[in-house]
């Protein structure tokens, strides 16, 4: 597990600090990936938890393209143990770390699991859900119809627009998040 830390809050990659002062995310994969996947995780959010089936079936998926998979776990309660656990119950190949860069900030995370895509400028090219599995808190599908991460990598990996870069992701709130829009 390493730790994802960055000098200064910012949506860009290249800046991450990977607990080697002079280390970015390629150091840390040892590839260029051209397609960066940040997933904004809580380790006892029970959506995470189901969904961990899902992306480590992505990983699979994916494995061999240029695209890399990160678990960002933002919220500051959440232990390094607990991340260690949540990988290892799960799975999970895809470098983990606490938000130390202050990325869900930066771009803009409200839940967990949240997913951001950057192309190879870290722009961000999908923002949403995993799949459509879950479509409100607690209440599921049987069966996945859209896969929508899946759909946005692959558009992307055969040099598409991703047909739909926005979703509606549903999860666990991330903790400090305002959620609501303020009264006046």
């Amino acid at each position: 597990m390493q730790m994802l830390t960055s000098t200064t809050p910012s949506p860009s990659l290249t800046s991450c600090n990977c607990s080697v002062p002079s280390a970015n995310l390629v150091d840390l994969c040892g590839m260029e990936p051209v397609w960066r996947v940040l997933i904004f995780l809580a380790p006892l959010c029970p959506i995470c938890q189901n969904m961990s089936f899902d992306l480590r079936q992505l990983e699979k998926d994916f494995a061999g393209e240029p695209v890399e998979f990160v678990g960002v776990f933002p919220n500051p309660s959440t232990t390094e143990d607990q991340i260690a656990t949540f990988q290892q119950t799960y799975g999970l190949d895809m470098n983990m770390g606490k938000d130390t860069a202050h990325w869900a900030e930066a771009l803009g995370a409200r839940w967990t699991p949240e997913v951001f895509v950057l192309d190879e400028a870290d722009s961000v090219v999908y923002q949403g859900r995993i799949n459509d599995r879950y479509f409100a808190p607690g209440k599921r599908r049987s069966k996945t119809k859209r896969r929508d991460l899946d759909g946005a990598l692959r558009d992307c990996l055969a040099g598409r627009d991703v047909a739909k870069p926005f979703t509606d992701a549903v999860g666990c709130p991330i903790e400090g998040v305002r959620l609501t829009a303020p009264q006046d």
